[in-house]
């Protein structure tokens, strides 16, 4: 049921072009039953670098699509939050960690990019994953 909830608000989010960030564990557990990639984003409030991708890449609906088939997004505030891998590191935000369903870190980003750099890097880390 708790899978089939996160389904519908996944679609319906899209639909209105705004990311859907799961929890760390419900993205690993999710990542095994759907052979999925999760995507870990780093942040922080008033990084310049987070708010444009957040306002701009991910407002896009074709980096929305990419992302939602292949990949589970995970949003962690660097003060906020807790970090729960030791080999999530980072130098500044916003920084994006790829991972396969086992933990295995298979692509990272460092910073802030355009649409269509961010969607060359989800089909690389796609590829590395299989």
């Amino acid at each position: 049921m708790k899978k089939i909830i996160l389904i519908i608000s996944l679609l319906i989010s899209s639909l209105f072009a705004e990311i859907k960030w799961v929890e760390y564990d419900d993205a690993l557990e999710l990542a095994k039953k759907e052979n999925k990639i999760i995507m870990v984003m780093l942040s922080r409030e008033n990084c310049v670098a987070c708010e444009y991708m957040e306002d701009i890449v991910f407002d896009d609906d074709v980096v929305l699509k990419e992302l939602y088939k292949d990949f589970i997004p995970v949003h962690i505030d660097i003060y906020k939050g807790f970090i729960p891998n030791d080999d999530l590191t980072y130098m500044g935000t916003p920084t994006f960690h790829f991972l396969n369903k086992h933990e295995k870190k298979i692509g990272r980003i460092d910073g802030g990019v355009n649409k269509k750099d961010f969607s060359d890097k989800l089909k690389e880390v796609k590829a590395a994953a299989k």
